[in-house]
Order: structure tokens, then sequence, then C-alpha cells
């Protein structure tokens, strides 16, 4: 026979299935924390580092489309912020969704940026504000300004650059709005050689009074020379104002030098020493936050930001506190982050955090952090973090994403989780929750029927598979749960059903599921689908249903030109075998016999073909024919060493072999077969139970001392195997029939009996099973002891056969767990249980435990019935 038991889940049957346990799905949470960090490190003042990111978006293929349209309109944004405008142009000409106000707002942007001022006009025309989002209607505002500067109407211009920092979403953006004022200087048309002397004359003739006129003529005059191409002469003007400055004139000195650095440029060292110098000493907060910006812009390289970061270190550490604190902390963390320094970013992401708990820069600190966790894999804490940033984020398009988010963090905490052999149960039931208010907050660039397809594998991996078929039977009918994830998860839900035993189950839905229609799912997966049924018909013993449903899969894949060869070439080998499997259950052998060797010619060397051999060795020890299956088996064994299946048959022939039951047959088994399993194929997963399977041959050789020696090494060797207690519990019945003379191999034995017996995740059948050979080894070592002690032996004895009973039948719960053999061992508990209050002559105990066989309908029932009725001889035993 197939093997069975805990070696079930370790051989597979061929199939035609995808990779893995499920279908799955592009999760949108990587990409949401992406954005995020790029929108954070634009906002920043990096918009090098944001552009960088927001291209590594784009690579992906996977992005929907929606996203990739924003994300691409976000890339021009930081291009320009970064001055880098025939690349941000080259982006939105290669822009490919709708002409949006978003899209018209930025090409505006552009084309004042580049003096093409009637475009600029046209594009704000067409870039209605109402139809913008949040984010952008400052910029519309600005746009306007930029305009009416190059038009020097002065008055038009304040009012625009007023609504655009009243508009302003974050004290970040009113910032970049003041700085692209200041760099308006320098965007306008170059003056001509008559108006550059005029300006110098009115700057000499203001020289005396030194007042804020002064102070604009020289501004005004400087940005003019470099307007003209003269900028080292407008860079020694300002420099000597500067030097001419008097301390009380810090307000001037502010001003100057971020027009000296604008000028200079922040790729150059006299732009960064202007810029740090007024982030050191600036007389105004805002000031010193445009000099921050700018010195982050011109960080673009690793070493550029490693250098920012010390800057800005001994910026933080001074005595005196800087009036920008907040600040510095959150540019020294993405500095951090953009060079993955990742214990720096977060430690300053949490010091801005816990000092000031009130700051508008809260959220971004918070998204740092959660890029942190993110990146480490950190799942839970990320949970955690996305909670936090949805307190401090009103309703919209942001809080919906992290809506998203926050599921699919959960739900790979319970990845994690599995991964390491833990319980994600837990996890994924809460990834299921916030699926399910994702699906209220309806997140626009994600997919209702994505969301849908997460919630319902959310269920499934929590267990929780009624709720995973009701998520699925309530969304049929909704019109945004399209066809492909609809039935991919459909396909989930019943691969689950089929692993966890509910074959009768899972081939009802899937059959109700193909007979209704499968409109709009693609080819490829119908065929899996009606594969998957065949497969479920014959596990629930359907088999007449099973040929007929093979032949129509054949029949579908016949009909079916397009599909890829390689998945015809498994689901007709695979089908041609259920075909013969269902054949020989009906006990049609000669068809089989003839079906598979069809197959075997057909598909030579392919999986369904090689475990054909399994399949036919089987019906043939079914039917005790153990020669032919030895010939089968050895056939594959010899001519398909290569084959994952080869290890199977060299098992199922040592099965074979100990049935025989001779020692030639059990040393046959040992040497020859198990030991070449485990000789030729070391990593296989058979190798384990192989030998295991040697330690109960030795057993049955009486070579005792051998046995114990391979179940030592088991429970040495591969104590993190899932199956290693049965190594455990074969090693304690050694130790107890090699007890006879030696004391310490019986303290051994019941050493181990009692651990597993107590052992809280061991199987309920297995600690039954412990809990009696322990009970039992009291009894028979009290009963063979003459000294002093044997009652004191027997009552122990007693105690644990009676835990068996209590543990494990009397409570309930315990009670629902138990498997055939657990209930065998439970029988056998109270048989020696009433046996020894009957030595003990307590009879009305000895009856009661006859009593629970009978009533509990164990093993043994007869017996225990045959004992009452000695017990009793005029009355009949209670059923």
């Amino acid at each position: 026979m197939l093997l069975a038991g805990p070696l079930a889940a370790q051989v597979a049957a061929p199939s035609p299935l995808v990779a893995g346990d499920e279908l799955a799905r592009a999760a949108p949470g990587g990409w949401f924390v992406a954005q995020a960090r790029a929108e954070s490190a634009l906002q920043a003042g990096f918009p090098a580092t944001a552009a960088a990111g927001y291209r590594g978006l784009l690579r992906d293929p996977a992005l929907p489309a929606e996203l990739r349209q924003r994300v691409t309109l976000a890339l021009v944004t930081a291009l320009m912020d970064a001055g880098q405008l025939p690349e941000a142009e080259a982006v939105l000409q290669d822009y490919d969704g709708p002409r949006t106000a978003a899209y018209h707002l930025r090409a505006g942007l552009l084309a004042a940026y580049t003096q093409r001022l009637d475009r600029a006009r046209d594009a704000l025309a067409s870039s209605r504000l109402e139809d913008l989002p949040p984010g952008d209607k400052g910029w519309w505002h600005f746009l306007q300004a930029m305009i009416a500067d190059a038009e020097t109407d002065a008055a038009r211009k304040f009012a625009a650059f007023t609504q655009a920092q009243a508009a302003a979403t974050s004290e970040l953006q009113r910032l970049r709005f003041q700085l692209g004022h200041e760099q308006m200087r320098l965007t306008r048309e170059p003056p001509s050689e008559a108006a550059l002397a005029a300006m110098r004359a009115n700057l000499e003739r203001a020289a005396s009074a030194r007042q804020q006129t002064y102070y604009e003529y020289v501004l005004t005059y400087a940005a003019s020379l470099s307007l003209a191409g003269r900028r080292t002469e407008a860079l020694a003007v300002l420099q000597n104002q500067l030097a001419l400055l008097q301390p009380a004139e810090r307000s001037a000195a502010d001003q100057f030098r971020l027009l000296l650095g604008l000028i200079a440029g922040e790729d150059s060292v006299t732009g960064r020493r202007a810029f740090q110098e007024l982030l050191r000493n600036g007389q105004k907060p805002e000031n010193q936050r445009l000099a921050l910006q700018l010195l982050a812009r011109g960080a673009k390289t690793p070493a550029d930001r490693e250098q920012l970061r010390r800057d800005l270190t001994e910026l933080i550490g001074a005595p005196a506190q800087h009036p920008i604190i907040e600040d510095l902390l959150l540019a020294r963390a993405e500095a951090a982050l953009a060079d993955r320094a990742y214990a720096q970013a977060e430690e300053d992401g949490r010091a801005l955090l816990e000092r000031y708990p009130g700051s508008p820069l809260r959220a971004a600190a918070l998204g740092v952090r959660l890029a942190v966790a993110w990146d480490g894999k950190r799942y839970r804490a990320a949970a955690d973090l996305v909670v936090q940033m949805r307190g401090v984020i009103a309703q919209g398009r942001e809080r919906a994403e992290l809506g998203v988010l926050l599921a699919e963090a959960f739900f790979r905490t319970g990845m994690e989780a599995t991964a390491r052999g833990g319980d994600g149960r837990g996890d994924y039931r809460s990834a299921a929750d916030a699926y399910d208010a994702a699906l209220r907050e309806l997140p626009a660039v994600v997919p209702v029927g994505t969301l849908i397809f997460q919630r319902v594998l959310s269920d499934i991996r929590a267990e929780q598979l009624e709720s995973a078929a009701r998520q699925l039977d309530e969304a049929a009918g909704n019109p945004a749960f399209d066809p492909v994830s609809r039935w991919q998860a459909e396909w989930n839900l019943v691969k689950e059903m089929q692993v966890r035993g509910q074959a009768q189950a899972a081939y009802a839905r899937v059959d109700r599921l193909l007979t209704d229609g499968a409109g709009g799912v693609p080819l490829e997966l119908r065929i899996r689908l009606m594969w998957l049924r065949a497969r479920l018909s014959f596990d629930s013993g359907q088999h007449a249903a099973t040929l007929q449903q093979a032949d129509e899969l054949l029949a579908a894949l016949a009909a079916a030109p397009g599909i890829d060869a390689g998945l015809r070439s498994d689901v007709a080998s695979t089908a041609l075998l259920l075909k013969g499997q269902a054949l020989l259950a009906l006990e049609r052998d000669e068809e089989g016999a003839a079906l598979l060797d069809r197959l075997r010619a057909e598909y030579r060397g392919s999986n369904a073909a090689v475990y054909s051999y399994i399949v036919q060795a089987a019906r043939y020890t079914q039917r005790e024919d153990l020669v032919k299956a030895q010939e089968l088996l050895n056939k594959l064994a010899d001519e398909h060493k290569e084959s994952e299946f080869a290890p199977v048959a060299l098992y199922e022939a040592a099965l074979n072999e100990e049935r025989l039951g001779l020692d030639r047959n059990l040393r046959a088994a040992y040497t020859n077969l198990l030991e070449r399993l485990i000789r030729d194929y070391p990593r296989d997963e058979l190798v384990f139970y192989a030998r295991l399977k040697q330690g109960d041959l030795l057993r049955k050789l009486n070579d005792l001392p051998a046995a114990r020696q391979v179940y030592e090494f088991l429970v040495n060797n591969d104590a993190g195997h899932p199956d290693v207690l049965l190594a455990q519990l074969a090693l304690a019945d050694t130790l107890f029939a090699q007890s006879a003379n030696s004391v310490a191999n019986f303290e051994s034995a019941s050493t181990w009996f009692e651990r597993l017996r107590d052992l809280p995740t061991a199987p309920v059948d297995l600690r039954a099973e412990a809990g009696y050979k322990w009970g039992y080894a009291l009894a028979k070592r009290a009963q063979a002891a003459k000294e002093e002690g044997t009652r004191d032996q027997l009552d122990q004895a007693v105690t644990v056969l009676w835990s068996v009973v209590d543990a494990f039948l009397v409570d309930p719960a315990q009670a629902a767990q138990l498997g055939a053999k657990g209930r065998y061992w439970l029988a056998r508990s109270l048989l020696e249980l009433g046996q020894l209050h009957e030595e003990a002559g307590q009879l009305d105990e000895a009856r009661r435990a006859y009593q629970l066989i009978v009533e509990y309908k164990l093993y043994g029932s007869a017996q225990a019935q045959a004992k009452l009725a000695r017990f009793q001889p005029n009355r009949e035993a209670r059923p």
C-alpha cells in the first residue's frame, strides 16, 4: 500500500499544480512603503534620493497602472526639484496616463522653469484647481506666481504666492514655496548692460543709508549679474557685502548667504559653505530650514550624505539646542535611511517622536521608522507604526493605502512566524480583519479583487476555512470581484480543504463551481481546476466519477491548442495516472494495468509515468502478490535513480520485505533497501523514516543494542525533525525491553515515557501511548519485584494509568482529538487498570474500568463485557 500516517505528507503524487501551496498575488505593501519613502525624501530635501526611489518602483512590471501613473508624475516633481529639467521633460513626454489636472500642472511648472510662458499659461488653464489633490493645490497657485513674476506683475505675484503658502499641506511644502520664491530672482530674462549700470548706480546712491532698500538693491544687482552670465562678479558682490555687515544686520546676512548659495549652487564648495553658515547662525528658523533643504538637495552621493550627517551631528550635539532641532533630526534620519544606515535612521526617528511628541514632523518620522522596520522584515513593528501613522493622517488616499499596508504587515508577520516554525494563525486573523476594513475604505490603486483575494487567503492561513468559504460566497455577486481573482481564491480554498482531509467537501465545491460555469477564467486555470476536481473525486472514493472527469479533462485539453506545452504534458499524463488509479480501485485490474502501460509508453520518464510503478505495486501489495510488487518497485529504483520517487520505491520495497516476515527478509530490508536509500539519497526526507524503520527491524531481529543505537542517533541528530517524538518513543520501548536486569535502563525508559505523556505539543495519540507504556512498565516492574515497596510501585502504576484515562478520555477537549490509535491505547490502559484492581481485590474499581471501555465503545469491548459478566453473572453489562 502507499505510504500512510506521518509519511503521507512527505510524498505527493504528481500533479500539474502551480509551484507552492497556493496561487499568490503581487502584494502592494512594498510599493506603498517605497512610495512613502520617496515622498518623505522629497519633502525633506533629498530629491535625487526620491527620484531613485521612484525609478525603482517604476521598474517593477507588476506595478498597477494607476499607481504607475502617480509615481511617474511624482518622479517628474523630484527631477524638477533636483534641477534636472531635461530629464523631467523626457519622463513627462513618456507618460502614458490620462492628461489630468496633475499632469497639466507639472507640464506648466516645467514650461515656467524653462521660460516658455505661453505653454505655462496654457497648462495652467488646463489644470483646474478643484480637480487637483490637496498636495498639488499650493503648486497651482505657485505656478500663477511664477507666470506673474515673468510678466513683472508684482501685485499678482504677491497674491498668488500668498495663496500658495496658505494652501500648503505641511510646513515642509510651505518651505519649498519660500525657496521657489527666492529662486525666482534667478529665472528671469537676462538684463541689458544699460539696466545693469542703472542698478549699480542705484546701489551706490543707497550705500550710505544701508536700509532695507539698500539690501534689496544688493540682492537685485547680484541676481541680475548672475542672469547676465557674470556669476563670478555676482558672488564677489555678495561676499563683499557680507564682510561689511554689522552684527545687528543678521537678517540681511541671511538673505545674502541664501542668494550666494543659490548662485554658486549647492554642489559647489562656496554654495555649501554659505548654506552651512546660514544653517548654523541664521536669524530666522525659516531661513535655516531653507539652508537645510538646500544642503540636503546637494547631498547626491553616499559620500555627500555621510558628510551631511557629520555636519548635522555637530549641530544636534551642540550645548545649546538648535532652533530647528526637529528638522535636523529628520534630515539626519532621511540621509541615514537613503544609505541604509538603519540603526541611525531608527534612532533619530525615535528621538524625534519621543522628545517632540507634538511635532508637525511626526508623520515623517513615523514614515522613516516604518521604512526601517519594513526593510528589516520586522512586520509586527511595522504594523504598530502603521497604526500610529493612521492616527495622525486625515481621511483620504494615503490613509486608505495605509490600511492595506497594515493588513499586509499582519499577513507577513504570520508568514515569518510560520517560517520559524511558530504559530502565525493569530496574525493571519488580524490580517483578515484588516483586509476587511480596507475593503470598506477602498484605496483606488488596489483592485477590489486583490483585497478580497488576500482577505480569503488570510482566512485560509488562519485555518478559518468556513469564514473563507463564506467570504467567497458573499463576494461572488460583487461585480468588482473579477473572475481571475475569484477563481484563484477558490483554488486556494479547495487546495487547503484537500490538504486538511476535507476531500468530499472540496470536491463538492469545485464540482459546483465548474458546473455553474467559469466565465472569464483563464483557460489554464480552468484546466487545473478540472484536474483538481478529478483528483478530489478519487480521494473521496468516487472512482467512477473520476473516470468520467478525467475523460472530460482530456477532451478539454485536446480542444485547447494554445495551452502551454509543459502544462499540456503534465495534465495529460497525470489525468491518465488518475484514470489508471480509478480503474485499479474499481478492481478493473487488466484495464488499469493496460492504461498505466500506455502512460509509460506515451509519457516515458514523466513524473506520472514513474509514479505509476508505485501505484501498480501498491495494488499488487493489496492483493498480496508481493513478488510482482517488488519487481515494479525495484524496476523504478534501478531505472529511474534520479527520480524523486526512487527513495519511495526503496522504502515501499523494504516494507514488503518486512511483511514477508522471515529473518532473511528483515535483513534484506535493512541492508539492501533502507541502507541503499540512506546512502544514495542522504538529503531525502525519507532518510529519517528509513533509519526509524531500521531500528524497528533490529528490534524484530532481537538486536536491541543496535536498535537502541539507531534511535539514539535520531534523537541526538534530528532533534528538530517534526516526527522525532516517534524516535524518542521507540528509544523508550527499547530501553524498557533491556530493563530486566538494568535499573538504569528502566529509569531512562520511564523518564522518556513520562516526558512524552506530559508534552503538550505532542499529538494526543502519542501521549496516550506513552502514558499507557509508562504505567504498564511500572506495573510489570512491581510484579517482578519481590522486595518491600511493591505495593507503592503498583499504586504508582495505577495512578499513571488513570492519569491517561482522565486526561485523554474523560476530558472532552482532549477526547475530541483522539484518533484510532489513541483510542486503542486508552482501551489498553483501562484493561490494564482493571486487571491491576482485580489483582488487588478492588472489584468495584475494576468493574468501573471495564464499564468505561464499553461506554466509550473502545477497542476490546467484547473482552470488557466478558469480564463484567464474571462480576455480575445475573445482570447484563451496562451498554
